[in-house]
């Protein structure tokens, strides 16, 4: 399953390359053209940067060879840091620069020790960056604060959503996931789709299931992602008794997260910081109503009470409560879910989210 900001990058590719010729340039480890779908020959996928402390000088040097062989009329990065620090070496060339954050890189909580901007070293060179750059992109009005912080110039400041192909969704293969783990269609399922960090409180859903399944006795929970809360979030799960209760997948393909967000019948999502959230909008696209927190992004995206149901950060009683009332009704979960789908393709199509970013490179 590719990351948020990966999907958001390729298929924004995607969408420009059906009038324009596009290059994708990433890091050439890890890369894997079996996730991809080329769809159009005017799009090239260069995995040709390099990772770890090496990188960070030689990636200068890959990129200006790039860019006295090809000369292009803007550059767009995906995070200030590292990848903006290379594509700044186009205004050498005259050439736009337009960077997308996407949280990490400029959001940041000393709590839970989320953030780029931490290290005090990156944080003077986002800094700079962001003094550089052409256009400064976020995700949500919710970053407009940090990206002020991290040193950016509120003219430059532009605020475009995330979005999905919904397209594709049509197109994904069923698998057998929930055969898998013995999920039937008398089960009501919960889902959890995403990194498993603290900075999703994956922990406040576990917390919440004991009182759901008193509710909803034929509620299940799946955990459907991977990362380093996993051994903890199995051990609460054991310690409350839950372990038949919930299902943990770890990673999960694309066909599979597809599966999962078709078949299941509430999705949720208890950040206490988020950039965006593009699972929330693939389980809107997917006909489903959203429980999330009622910080950053959400109010943005969820309309609370209408396309989903927004409860209060660290709140596994109020979690609870918002499942079990969403649980005990099939048609109002229904009608929700509707309204859902019709604000996804509304306003999370990504072939109008690449208008909105071509028009913001016209600017």
């Amino acid at each position: 399953m590719l990351g948020g900001a990966e999907t958001l990058t390729y298929e924004l590719a995607e969408s420009f390359a059906n009038e324009n010729e596009v290059f994708v340039v990433c890091f050439s480890s890890g890369f894997n053209s079996q996730q991809l779908e080329f769809r159009s020959k005017n799009l090239h996928i260069l995995p040709i940067l390099e990772q770890g402390k090496i990188g960070l000088i030689e990636n200068f040097f890959i990129i200006f060879k790039l860019l006295i062989k090809e000369r292009f009329s803007v550059i767009h990065t995906h995070f200030v840091f590292p990848t903006a620090m290379w594509g700044i070496i186009g205004k050498l060339f005259r050439t736009p620069v337009i960077v997308t954050s996407h949280g990490s890189d400029i959001q940041k909580d000393k709590v839970i020790g989320y953030g780029a901007r931490l290290n005090k070293m990156v944080a003077a060179i986002t800094w700079l960056i962001l003094k550089l750059i052409d256009i400064h992109v976020v995700v949500s009005k919710s970053m407009v604060k940090d990206a002020i912080e991290a040193g950016s110039n509120p003219s430059k400041i532009r605020v475009i959503y995330n979005g999905i192909d919904l397209e594709k969704i049509q197109s994904m293969r069923r698998t057998d996931i929930l055969q898998r783990y013995e999920l039937t269609k008398n089960d009501l399922i919960i889902l959890y789709l995403g990194r498993l960090h603290p900075k999703k409180c994956p922990d406040d859903l576990i917390k919440a299931f004991p009182k759901v399944v008193q509710g909803v006795p034929n509620a299940r929970l799946i955990i459907a992602g991977k990362g380093e809360e996993k051994d903890k979030l199995e051990k609460l799960s054991l310690n409350l008794g839950l372990d038949k209760k919930i299902v943990f997948t770890g990673f999960v393909s694309e066909d599979e997260k597809w599966d999962l967000l078709k078949n299941c019948d509430i999705f949720v999502l208890p950040s206490i910081v988020e950039a965006f959230g593009i699972a929330v909008i693939e389980a809107m696209a997917c006909e489903k109503p959203v429980i999330a927190t009622d910080v950053g992004p959400f109010p943005e995206i969820i309309r609370d009470g209408e396309t989903g149901i927004l409860v209060p950060v660290h709140s596994p009683d109020r979690l609870a409560d918002a499942i079990i009332y969403l649980a005990s009704d099939d048609e109002r979960r229904s009608e929700m879910g509707k309204r859902a789908k019709e604000d996804a393709q509304n306003r999370f199509d990504i072939n109008k989210i690449a208008e909105d970013y071509l028009r913001c490179m016209d600017c």
